[in-house]
């Protein structure tokens, strides 16, 4: 169980049995002097390492599955882009040529429909300023010309008619003139319908019928270039599928085989599976960058706060000294589900500092030192010194043969020595042993002698 030194050292009672005399005053070996020192408090508890990040690689293709043709051997250390899985992609490639041939037809219906479209735009123009244009105009000229050949017809008919009273001209001259000007009015009457008609009617007609072609042609055109445009899309993405089957690493990292969901008893996966998107194949954790996940009893929270320094052992490396800081301190207590009743205890994230040359893996054991407070010139003395009695703790002062208990109050604690916030001067000498304890031992053996 994890547990605070600063707290053994406190609880701590003398256990010496070293001899020392049936007299009261304490020896030189077994007394020590209040003097000053720095004191590094920790609190140890155990843990287990982490990667601070992992990746797990699947297959990239949704919807179907494909075989596994290359896997990384479990265990290997791989560097960014090194290959982890290659899948088989027979069925994708054979996909991936027919969206190209699609593709390409594809691209010929928009072309022709591009042409189709400029075919329309032409009529249009053709018809607000060509042949449609031209007609109205060529209606509106005949229809001029109509009105002034009457308009002359009816003055010469009026200037004829004076000469015939007086016999300059004769009857069929003046009648052959008449019937000029009747064929000419008829003929004016059949060029103002005639233009009517083109100006009102057919012109109107022409430029709808281009335009609706126009807007069929555009229709047709927009359906036909998103149609090529989503073939080339599909193309691109299948493309990309092709290359995505080769599955290379991210970062660098150690590889870890998953288990296989398909096969009873469960087994790691491997070459010749058959997996599908939610089947995990490659787990890359970054044992670069490692972390210690542990926890800490509900009494030392208040002692444990992000940022603190930490020194970190693993088992399988007991000589390597590593180093780390404490990220994360959990919001919320939590109990063992199979132990309900037990102690509850906070979750403690602590990040470890970069270490070259040391082999760690995921799921080791290890033992992590929090540096809680540090006191520098702290008033001391050895943790063996202090006393538990049913008034409190003291410690046995010493001066020459006698020796008196002294209430003390302690402060930070490191396996070695406690620190005296109230009790004990510099320079006093104190008992390592329970003199009380020694006399009753004495006089227990006298009485057996």
């Amino acid at each position: 169980m994890p547990s605070s030194v600063a707290t053994l050292a406190v609880a701590i009672m003398a256990t010496a049995t070293a001899a020392c005399g049936t007299g009261t005053a304490a020896s030189d070996a077994l007394v020590a002097t209040v003097s000053r020192a720095d004191v590094v408090a920790t609190l140890t508890t155990s843990g287990t390492l982490r990667p601070r990040q992992a990746l797990t690689y699947r297959s990239p293709v949704p919807g179907r599955e494909l075989e596994i043709r290359e896997l990384a051997a479990e265990g290997s250390r791989v560097e960014a882009g090194a290959l982890l899985i290659r899948f088989g992609t027979t069925d994708l490639e054979a996909d991936l040529e027919r969206a190209r041939q699609e593709a390409r037809q594809a691209e010929l219906d928009a072309q022709v429909a591009d042409g189709e479209l400029a075919d329309a735009r032409a009529a249009v123009t053709g018809v607000v300023e060509g042949e449609g244009a031209l007609a109205v105009e060529e209606a509106r000229s005949a229809l001029q010309g109509a009105e002034r050949r009457v308009a002359r017809l009816r003055e010469e008919f009026a200037q004829l008619r004076p000469l015939l009273e007086r016999g300059f001209i004769t009857r069929e001259e003046l009648a052959r003139t008449g019937d000029q000007l009747e064929q000419a009015e008829q003929e004016l009457a059949l060029a103002t319908r005639r233009a009517g008609v083109v100006k009102d009617v057919t012109h109107p007609r022409e430029r709808q019928r281009a335009s609706l072609q126009l807007s069929q042609a555009a229709a047709r055109q927009a359906q036909l270039r998103a149609k090529a445009t989503e073939a080339q899309v599909r193309v691109t993405q299948l493309a990309t599928l092709v290359e995505a089957c080769a599955v290379r690493a991210q970062g660098p990292g150690l590889v870890v085989l998953e288990e296989f969901l398909g096969a009873n008893p469960r087994r790691k996966v491997r070459v010749g599976d058959r997996v599908t998107p939610s089947q995990g194949v490659v787990t890359i954790p970054e044992v670069a960058r490692m972390q210690v996940e542990t926890s800490i009893a509900e009494a030392d929270l208040h002692r444990v706060t992000p940022g603190q320094r930490v020194a970190v052992r693993v088992e399988a490396y007991p000589d390597v000294l590593l180093q780390g800081t404490v990220a994360r301190v959990g919001t919320l207590a939590s109990t063992a589900i199979s132990r309900p009743f037990e102690e509850k205890r906070f979750d403690v994230v602590v990040v470890l500092d970069a270490a070259a040359g040391v082999d760690l893996r995921p799921e080791m054991t290890a033992r992590v030192d929090i540096t809680v407070s540090t006191r520098a010139g702290a008033l001391v003395v050895p943790v063996t010194a202090v006393f538990r009695r049913p008034t409190g703790l003291v410690a046995y002062v010493v001066d020459g043969r006698d020796v008196r208990p002294q209430a003390v109050t302690l402060g930070a604690s490191d396996t070695r020595v406690v620190e005296i916030t109230s009790g004990l001067v510099e320079g006093q000498r104190v008992s390592l042993v329970d003199p009380d304890g020694a006399a009753e031992r004495a006089r227990t053996n006298d009485g057996t002698r």
